[in-house]
């Protein structure tokens, strides 16, 4: 899991994309003893590979995943990938606690799933199945009814380690690049081939390539 980080970060450099500088939230509060007990908060243990990953960058602010400008400039809004950013662990917790009794955000199939990737509104997250009982334990998950046509969570990724490979391999082959403003400039298509390839066990990718 480090080697991947390592690399991730490595493309992002190359690649000059600003959110490098935007993704530790929580760096006052990066110790694994703090990490681990966010998430036994919420009855989770917390998976390895997500330890790692909030170890390397704690995730992003409300600001980068919630408020950007809904206008023609959005496209300028800094991201990490096409469907946005990580929450800080802090964040992601705190969502899933505050929704756990009253499903106030997300309905009860999204029970046991961290809210982990957003692009500018609660509503539609990517989901990580944090729930050993599951199918898709392990696995990253959209909610988005209007897109998926389904009223529970779609698998989109294998693991966390299949979405980092993927979009490392999105950064190196140029479906990513940023431009001169410092937006997330990508190649849809090529985005959606590449992630059925690294994703075979993920329905998702199947409704669109």
């Amino acid at each position: 899991m480090n080697e991947l980080l390592e690399e991730l970060e490595s493309v992002l450099i190359e690649s000059g994309n600003p959110i490098l500088n935007n993704m530790d939230e929580d760096l006052h509060y990066k110790t694994k003893e703090l990490i681990v007990e966010y998430f036994n908060n919420c009855d989770f243990n917390c998976l390895p590979e997500l330890l790692d990953l909030y170890l390397w960058k704690t995730g992003c602010s409300h600001e980068l995943l919630f408020n950007y400008r809904k206008t023609v400039e959005s496209d300028s809004f800094t991201k990490l990938t096409t469907f946005g950013n990580y929450a800080s662990y802090i964040t992601a917790t705190s969502l899933y606690i505050n929704n756990l009794h009253s499903n106030v955000f997300y309905p009860k199939c999204c029970d046991n799933m961290l809210p982990f990737i957003f692009y500018g509104n609660f509503e539609y997250p990517i989901f990580l199945d944090m729930n050993p009982q599951s199918d898709t334990y392990k696995s990253l998950c959209l909610f988005c009814p209007p897109v998926t046509k389904s009223d529970k969570p779609v698998m989109m990724y294998d693991s966390l380690e299949n979405w980092l490979k993927t979009v490392i391999l999105c950064y190196k082959q140029k479906i990513y690049h940023i431009d001169e403003r410092g937006a997330l400039i990508t190649n849809a298509d090529a985005e959606y081939i590449l992630s059925k390839e690294m994703n075979p066990k993920s329905p998702y990718w199947k409704i669109y390539v």
